[in-house]
Formats: C-alpha cells, sequence, structure tokens
C-alpha cells in the first residue's frame, strides 16, 4: 500500500508529537504492509505555517529510519486551499506530492462547490493536477454526493480518508464516502494519519473492508495503483 496523505512528521503541525510517535507511526505501518507514505504537513493561514526547515529536519531525520522498516518517505504538503496557493507551489514555498505536478489541496467544511471548483480549474490550467483531500468531510458532498462528478470533471482526484470509510468519523462522513465509493468516483484512499491513536492510520482495515465490498481490483487501484502514478508523475 502506498500512503499519500499523512502527518507522521513530527513538531510540525498537529500530527505527531514527537520523534518516538513519528517512528512508532512508521513501526504500524510497516506492519500492515505500507511500502511508501508522502507527509504531507498541513500548510494553513493563521494555523499551521509549513515551518519548511523544520519539515526538512524531520523529514530527512526519519527517512533513514523508515527505510531501515522498507518504507519510502516523501516531501509534500496538505494545502488549505487560498489566493496564494499559485505563487507558494511555483516559487517551491510548499512541497507538491512527492515534489510531482500533483497537489493535495484542503477546503473548509463549509466551502461552496463553486469555489471548489474554480480553484480546481485554475490549478489545471497552471498545469497542476489537483487532489481534494478528504473530500467526504465537506458539507456540499453530505447533501448530494454525486456533485463530487463535477470536481472530477473540472480536473481533480478526489481522495478519501480510510477511517471515514470505516465509520469512524460520524455518519455524514461514512454516507458520503460510501456513496463516493459506490458512485466510483474516488482515486485514493489515504491514512491522513496524525497519531496512534483516535486518528491512527488504519489502512489495513479499510483495504481489506473494500476487498470484500468492491473486489481486489478496486482495492489495488485505490491503494496502490493510483498512487503509483503520483510518485511517477504520470496521468
Amino acid at each position: 500500500m502506498i500512503d499519500i496523505h499523512c502527518h507522521i512528521l513530527y513538531g510540525v503541525d498537529d500530527g505527531a508529537s514527537d520523534m518516538s510517535v513519528s517512528t512508532a507511526m512508521i513501526d504500524r505501518m510497516a506492519d500492515m504492509g505500507v511500502t511508501d507514505i508522502i507527509t504531507t504537513p498541513h500548510f494553513r493561514h493563521h494555523m499551521f505555517a509549513y515551518p519548511q526547515d523544520l519539515i526538512m529536519e524531520a523529514f530527512n531525520s526519519l527517512s533513514e529510519y523508515a527505510s531501515s522498516k522498507g518504507i519510502t518517505l516523501y516531501p509534500g504538503c496538505e494545502y488549505h486551499v487560498s489566493h496564494d496557493i499559485f505563487e507558494n507551489l511555483g516559487n517551491g514555498r510548499v512541497h507538491s506530492l512527492a515534489d510531482t505536478s500533483y497537489v493535495l489541496t484542503e477546503y473548509s467544511y463549509s466551502d461552496s462547490l463553486d469555489r471548489i471548483i474554480n480553484y480546481t480549474q485554475e490549478l489545471v490550467m497552471r498545469g497542476w493536477k489537483p487532489v481534494i483531500a478528504h473530500a467526504e468531510r465537506y458539507e456540499v458532498f453530505h447533501r448530494k454526493p454525486h456533485l463530487a462528478e463535477d470536481v472530477l470533471d473540472a480536473g481533480a482526484m478526489i481522495q478519501v480518508n480510510a477511517n471515514s470509510v470505516l465509520g469512524l468519523d460520524g455518519r455524514a462522513v461514512k454516507k458520503a464516502s460510501r456513496k463516493f465509493l459506490d458512485l466510483e468516483l474516488v482515486d485514493f484512499i489515504a491514512s491522513d494519519a496524525h497519531d496512534l491513536g483516535e486518528r491512527a492510520s488504519r489502512l489495513d482495515e479499510c483495504c481489506a473492508f473494500i476487498r470484500k465490498k468492491y473486489g481486489e481490483k478496486t482495492a489495488h487501484l485505490l491503494f496502490e495503483e493510483n498512487a503509483r502514478r503520483i510518485l511517477q508523475d504520470t496521468p
């Protein structure tokens, strides 16, 4: 399995609090068969500053340990979309997903469909491939999950969280994530892991559920093949 959304870097956002938590998260993910992790610390104005020096210090210090466990780490960012996303991606202020043309974009719970589509279209026009982080959380899709088709038509891809599919983040989020799956709108399932407790990685449990309900081919696409295309920077 490949995890494209994970807050495993310590001391840089609301993810792992220290190195011991990061290494324990790596141990857990190695045990469940994860081979690659894109580290995605938050960038969000007035909340998460995305301190590049600290991010790369944590990234470099963890990479060797992860490698010893059979896992390759890649840099990335979960960007809470604002007007400066184009500049910050263009000048390297933040990392795209594995430093490719893919970018993980986050929106607010109450953001409109128009806002999501407008930013998606602008990113695509500028040569980026936007991935909508945990799309099942956004209120607009709780009411009408099929509207995610409009986001896909605009050029984005949809990522949902494993814990959402498993029903650990509330009924509305579970319902939206399952509907996305039923409509075949999901491109990636990721952990969005922050710790070893309530927000721990449960990719293995979710993968087993997907295999049982939707089949081996779908599980392979959502947990490995599509994510491999990000690492290779291919469509």
